[in-house]
């Protein structure tokens, strides 16, 4: 089988594996580094999941290009690329075009950039799946905790959009736009030669 128009999630998987976003209320939280311009990267503990109306993507690898900004920021930005993706166990191309991915420290991440769009292609001599999302805002992310210089993030992720443009033989979602995308995952995220925290 043959699906992958869950882009939109990916685009925020990019967004919590990066961004560090977490359900988080405090007005006065922040990031904190112990020194600027470390390279951020990130490690899957649990496989990203997308799911859009019943059909999911994984992808087993996410990097990540970005560096720390600051000390203290309120917020922490990255690029994000995805590998080992699958859809149905076929394998699918998830492709990040001119989107930065943005968190902020009391819970908000949002994908931007001028023409930014995240596209996935899956297909098989049975049938295709094509989609995008294009530039977002999220809340309430999932959960944010402080491991030994690192820190662990557990997405869940729910609403997000997210639009099918091709639908042929055995791709089981209509085109058109989807507001249900979900997305489930968790990872460490840490700093080359520095460490990183989140501070509520």
């Amino acid at each position: 089988m043959n699906r992958t128009s869950i882009v939109g999630l990916l685009a925020f998987a990019a967004m919590t594996t990066v961004a560090l976003v977490g359900a988080i209320s405090a007005s006065a939280a922040k990031f904190t580094a112990s020194a600027v311009g470390a390279s951020i990267s990130e490690t899957t503990l649990e496989n990203y999941a997308f799911t859009i109306t019943g059909s999911s993507i994984q992808c087993t690898t996410n990097t990540v290009t970005g560096t720390t900004e600051g000390l203290e920021t309120t917020t922490v930005k990255g690029v994000l690329s995805f590998s080992g993706c699958t859809a149905f166990g076929l394998p699918a191309t998830v492709i990040n075009n001119n989107c930065e991915f943005t968190a902020s420290a009391s819970g908000e991440g949002s994908m931007v950039g001028e023409k930014c769009e995240i596209s996935v292609t899956a297909s098989n001599i049975f049938g295709k799946c094509k989609g995008n999302a294009k530039p977002q805002t999220k809340t309430n992310a999932g959960s944010i905790a402080n491991g030994e210089g690192d820190v662990k993030v557990t997405a869940s992720l729910s609403g997000i959009a997210a639009e099918v443009t091709e639908s042929t033989g055995v791709c089981p979602l209509t085109v058109g736009k989807h507001t249900n995308a979900t997305l489930t995952g968790k990872s460490t995220v840490q700093a080359s030669g520095a460490t990183i925290a989140w501070d509520a």
